[in-house]
């Protein structure tokens, strides 16, 4: 029979483990009302026994921890006061060791980090006393202290050791956390793609666990690969979670991380509105650790908003002091560097360098973001003392610390997300350059800040199942979907069918994201060996720049170099827009008569227009041009601008590009034509540029799927394409073409070795980019480019399949017949009575 004081003390442990259980995973809310009920029995009153006593104290120190966090430091405290008062520690070193971890614990939240390292300490002297999960867990709390301190050796030797004491004993959730900081190490360390992927090995150990600070953790190191709207959605998942648990500091920490990613997206109002609230809420909880990283990201949005100099100087100083006092290096040096701008403002240039001075050199384990920071404030402190080869000498360092972090990468994508961390000094080398007035030098400063993916080697990812799997499933759901969406009965299945494409794109992107690249990236190309090559292809150079929303252009011909004044970006953009959209408007096809001459009409009338404002200031007598286009000039189609008929025009992300494609091509080999389905003219044309080619294999009807494009994108010389394509200006790693078996994207071509060196694309859009800041472009095409394809040929806007057909066979037969790509395309099109939006791209072939 049990007595009815045993079967207290057994549901007291009965409570407490279950509490246990939610603290751990998160949920301290629900843990402290396991606790308190617990701790309400009669068995742990007053007349408590001595075994009753222990059981109170483990709860009491359990209680600390959930009270800390959503209370404050000093209701953890006195809940580990409670518990020292019952038991004697120097009989029960488990305990000891126990209750020093938690007086740790809580203290590092709190920001104390000396006193919470003496706990620790404490606790891993006891560590032999203690069970495996607090001794795994006594471990992780002090690894994760030592990686916010910057002693990152010590704390992967702690990580290391709780991870692979947690996986001896079967502790998941233990296993998950040490794994997991494990990826945040390598954050701090700057390997970024070695930190993700460690962080979804942590992921994959499935432990039952809130995933709030796992979300929280992985958008910070998105922001700092520069992808801030996928680390901002991140967030919004993570403080959703942190919300259920009315975790408040935590969802400080969220604001002010989206704080950071607004101000990198340039919506400062919003930075400083997330910063604030950031800041009040740890004020309120008396956390300094948090308050003064929140007032530091106010000061940056204050500085960007362009509040007065004079009034930011004091705080950045006082804060500088507080980071110094506290031993963060490196916010003190931000702090400083805050103060030196906010001078510079205010016209105090001697006191802005005094300070600048005193905030130290930059360190080997500074961020990316961090350095470059550095850099754009000593070139700015350079320019103010007019020392402009100081100031280059700063901006050009910054740019290729910039390249070899982008070179770090093996995605595309984080490849030409990262460039956003360079905008500030590439814009400023650029407005320099541009002062002083010398093509040469202008050529030069684009050349650094521009399109730095397209000087990386691709990469060969490793066989990857899972992705396999993802890529197959995607397949599919894309395909089901085009078969429904135009049915108004199936509405709920359409978007569901859309959230599984999305979730899969995500998914398919991140395990990308692990992939790590070379490590060093090449140097641009020099004015020299720009010119040198142009004069030996007979060509001339325009690459188009944007200052302060002005348009201009470099001209090189025929030896000579100069800038040439443009006009208004906006004006430009606007009407590139418009060609666009009468373009998309006259592929439909079957327009009223009435229409289609408007449409006509307006299309030419912007044409010309682009023709004045782009092409005739520069008066480039070369036949043969090249095009370095900037921004929205990279979606124009070139060849239907009167200036250009019948003139053959490459367009390339840069002059080093061209340069590099420019290249002797590696000789005859076959020829593959693929025809896509429901076209009316694709398998009429693949089998008329066939007969073009003799030995070319052509793959129509059930042939020609994505394993055979594949395959001779790898073993042709020549592959063209006669199908549907579509750019997904959102997501343009799944730009798409429509196969026979399904859609093939051109992610699935970013993890490919090689491609043909010369590949047509007579499908829609497919020519079309997204353009991310350094000018960087990411789109079918321009994953091609990386791959090595020499040329490609493909279209900007929409194309009506009989057109593409008609200028496609004529751009065969004239290439088949000895002309280069460049000048087959151009009398192509000069040849067809309706614009074809084609565009060769990368060099010619």
């Amino acid at each position: 029979m049990i007595r009815i004081g045993s079967a207290d003390l057994a549901e007291a442990k009965r409570l407490h483990a279950l509490g246990v259980e939610h603290n751990n995973a998160g949920h301290p809310l629900r843990a402290i009302r396991l606790f308190r009920r617990a701790l309400s029995l009669p068995v742990l009153g007053q007349d408590a026994d001595s075994e009753a006593q222990l059981v109170a104290a483990r709860i009491w120190i359990s209680l600390a921890m959930s009270e800390s966090e959503l209370y404050g430091v000093e209701r953890g405290l006195a809940a580990l006061a409670e518990a020292e008062r019952l038991v004697d520690l120097a009989r029960h070193l488990d305990l000891s060791a126990l209750l020093h971890l938690q007086n740790g614990y809580i203290r590092v939240r709190a920001g104390h980090f000396e006193a919470g390292l003496e706990h620790l300490d404490s606790a891993v002297a006891l560590i032999d006393h203690a069970e495996p999960a607090h001794a795994s867990n006594i471990l992780l709390n002090r690894g994760s202290l030592q990686l916010y301190r910057g002693q990152l050796g010590a704390a992967r030797q702690d990580l290391s050791r709780s991870a692979e004491l947690a996986a001896r004993h079967g502790l998941r959730v233990e296993e998950f956390k040490a794994r997991h900081n494990l990826g945040y190490l390598e954050f701090l360390a700057g390997n970024l793609a070695m930190a993700l992927k460690s962080m979804d090995e942590a992921q994959a150990i499935n432990a039952e666990v809130s995933l709030a600070v796992a979300l929280l953790d992985r958008a910070r190191v998105l922001l700092e690969a520069g992808l801030h709207r996928e680390s901002d959605d991140s967030l919004i998942e993570a403080a959703a979670l942190f919300r259920t648990d009315r975790l408040s500091k935590e969802l400080g920490e969220v604001e002010l991380a989206r704080a950071e990613c607004a101000l990198l997206d340039g919506e400062i109002a919003a930075a400083r509105r997330l910063a604030a609230t950031a800041r009040d809420r740890f004020r309120r909880r008396a956390n300094d650790r948090w308050r003064r990283d929140a007032e530091l990201v106010l000061l940056h949005a204050d500085l960007a908003a362009g509040r007065p100099g004079g009034r930011l100087v004091g705080p950045a100083l006082r804060l500088a002091a507080e980071f110094r006092g506290a031993g963060l290096e490196t916010q003190a040096r931000t702090s400083q560097l805050i103060a030196a701008e906010a001078l510079l403002r205010a016209g105090r240039t001697e006191q802005a360098r005094t300070v600048a001075a005193q905030a130290g050199p930059i360190r080997a384990a500074d961020p990316v973001s961090a350095r470059l920071h550095t850099r754009l404030v000593r070139a700015r402190l350079s320019i103010a003392a007019r020392d402009a080869a100081t100031a280059r000498r700063e901006i050009r360092t910054g740019l290729a610390e910039l390249a070899n972090h982008q070179a770090q990468f093996g995605s595309i994508d984080l490849q030409t997300a990262s460039a956003v961390h360079g905008r500030q000094l590439a814009e400023l080398d650029l407005s320099m350059a541009l002062a002083e007035g010398k093509a040469a030098g202008v050529l030069a400063a684009i050349e650094r800040g521009r399109a730095t993916s397209s000087r990386l080697p691709g990469v060969s990812a490793p066989s990857d199942p899972v992705a396999a799997e993802q890529l197959a499933e995607l397949r599919r759901v894309v395909e089901g979907l085009r078969s429904i969406q135009s049915d108004a009965a199936a509405a709920e299945q359409v978007s569901a069918q859309r959230r599984r494409i999305a979730e899969l794109q995500r998914a398919l992107r991140a395990r990308s994201w692990q992939a790590a690249g070379s490590g060093s990236a090449p140097s641009p190309a020099s004015l020299g060996q720009i010119e040198a090559e142009l004069g030996r292809a007979g060509a001339g150079l325009a690459c188009y720049f944007d200052v302060g929303g002005q348009l201009h252009a470099v001209v090189l011909a025929r030896g000579r170099s100069r800038i040439v004044p443009i006009g208004s970006s906006v004006t430009v953009s606007e009407m590139v827009r418009r060609v666009r959209a009468d373009l998309d408007v006259l592929a439909q096809g079957y327009l009223p008569r009435a229409m289609l001459a408007s449409v006509c009409a307006t299309l030419n009338r912007s044409l010309a227009r682009l023709s004045d404002l782009l092409l005739t200031p520069l008066a480039l007598p070369e036949d043969r041009l090249v095009i370095v286009p900037t921004g929205v000039l990279a979606a124009l189609p070139w060849t239907n601008l009167a200036p250009m008929k019948g003139r053959p025009v490459v367009v390339a992300p840069s002059a080093t590009a061209w340069l590099a494609a420019n290249r002797p091509g590696r000789g005859a080999g076959p020829v593959v034509a693929v025809a896509g389905p429901d076209l009316a003219h694709s398998e009429q044309e693949v089998v008329a540029i066939g007969k073009l080619w003799p030995g070319s294999r052509v793959l129509a009807g059930s042939e020609g799927g994505r394993d055979e494009l594949v395959s001779a994108l790898a073993s042709a010389t020549l592959v063209h394409v006669a199908a549907h394509g579509q750019h997904h200006a959102e997501n343009p790693l799944f730009s798409l073409i429509r196969l026979v078996d399904g859609p093939l994207f051109a992610y699935e071509l970013d993890h490919t070795s090689r491609a043909a060196e010369h590949v047509v694309l007579a499908a829609c859009e497919l020519g079309q980019a997204t353009i991310r800041p350094g000018d960087e472009a990411l789109g079918l095409t321009s994953v091609l480019l990386r791959l090595g394809t020499r040329s490609v040929i493909s279209g900007v806007a929409r194309v009506p399949d009989d057109v593409a057909a008609e200028v496609m066979t004529g751009y065969h037969a004239a290439l088949a017949a000895g002309a280069d790509s460049a000048s087959a395309l151009a009398d192509a099109c000069a040849a067809s009575s309706t614009p074809a939006p084609f565009v060769c791209f990368g060099s010619t072939w």
